[in-house]
């Protein structure tokens, strides 16, 4: 017959399974290399799946590439050119694709050091800045690129100057121009984020509106140079638009993580406390500071009767210099002398 162990034996053992589950052991620091070179080789796979992937449909990204720029012609001046610029359109597009994939090893090689709570927000955090970075790109190629490139390559054009651009330098353009759009759609997570680490009020957002207005002039004006004012507004207005809606969402969130109305009344009273006691404090202070000015001001009084000085009798000079000119020893010899 079985001997079976005891409740508060198989309780330890539970809790001690549950320790060593919870609680990671300490690994050296070649583990997490080695962690992180593993990360890197799946990323690596991936970008190239995506890449070897994209070459099918090469000629098919190059239209959509050059679409914003209408009917401009262009060049490239090395035999490699057209092998560079195909190359990095599909090295590109594969790393466009693999981002769900680096974000998914990011978090994962970071797992250990972030918690539980923390680690459903930077998912969040990351779902909700792809959607943004897609929104922004979208916008960015279909309404700020057309009308940049038509500025840029007509407005500076004449029957002596031309525009003879070379594709790779057009594809490092449209490059940094979309991700500068990705990157302006990604104002009311940041805020959300900022928000979570230190609370921000609606109230000074709205304040700050009309600099923040003025940025997004500057900004849309730097990102398309038209003259035009409704290109302006048709870059600047979604920039705007996206700043309400982070006021909006921070007033949201902060009202739904309102804090109770005991302890709003228990931090009222403690704050009533304290100012009572500081008020008390600068009382105490101001009345100690008065009372040494009072004191300082007061003359010093003259006493009584005073004691006359004492006089010493002051010593003829001759006398000390005898003193310290003749010697004990010779005094002794010449007394005998004398008598």
């Amino acid at each position: 017959m079985k001997r079976t162990k005891s409740k508060p034996t198989r309780r330890s053992a539970r809790n001690r399974l549950h320790r060593q589950l919870v609680v990671p052991e300490k690994i050296p620091f070649i583990a997490h290399v080695h962690e992180l070179r593993k990360r890197f080789f799946y990323i690596g796979i991936a970008v190239g799946i995506f890449g070897g992937a994209a070459i099918s449909i090469q000629s098919q990204l190059t239209d959509i590439l050059l679409k914003p720029a209408g009917k401009q012609q262009f060049i490239y001046t090395t035999p490699g050119g057209g092998f560079d610029f195909v190359f990095k359109l599909c090295l590109y597009a594969g790393i466009a694709a693999s981002i769900p994939v680096i974000v998914y090893h990011l978090i994962r090689y970071m797992q250990p050091l972030i918690k539980l709570q923390t680690l459903r927000f930077v998912i969040l955090s990351s779902l909700c800045s792809s959607v943004l970075a897609l929104a922004g790109i979208m916008f960015g190629y279909f309404f700020g690129l057309p009308a940049a490139m038509h500025f840029l390559l007509t407005g500076f054009s004449s029957e002596q100057i031309q525009a003879l651009i070379s594709i790779q330098s057009y594809m490092s353009f449209v490059l940094v121009y979309l991700l500068g759009s990705a990157l302006l759609f990604q104002l009311p997570l940041i805020l959300i984020v900022i928000n979570r680490f230190k609370p921000l009020r609606p109230q000074t957002l709205m304040k700050q509106q009309r600099w923040f207005i003025l940025g997004a002039f500057i900004t849309g004006a730097i990102i398309s140079p038209t003259p035009d004012v409704r290109n302006q507004l048709l870059l600047s207005g979604p920039i705007i638009l996206m700043y309400q809606l982070s006021i909006v969402l921070i007033w949201a969130i902060n009202r739904r993580h309102k804090k109770p109305k005991k302890v709003v009344d228990l931090l009222r009273k403690d704050a009533e406390i304290q100012a009572a006691r500081l008020s008390s404090f600068e009382e105490a202070r101001n009345t100690w500071h008065n009372a040494l000015q009072t004191r300082s001001t007061i003359p010093n009084p003259t006493p009584l009767t005073t004691k006359p000085a004492v006089q010493r009798p002051i010593r003829p000079q001759q006398y000390v210099q005898e003193f310290n000119r003749r010697p004990y020893r010779r005094f002794i010899e010449q007394s005998p002398q004398t008598e």
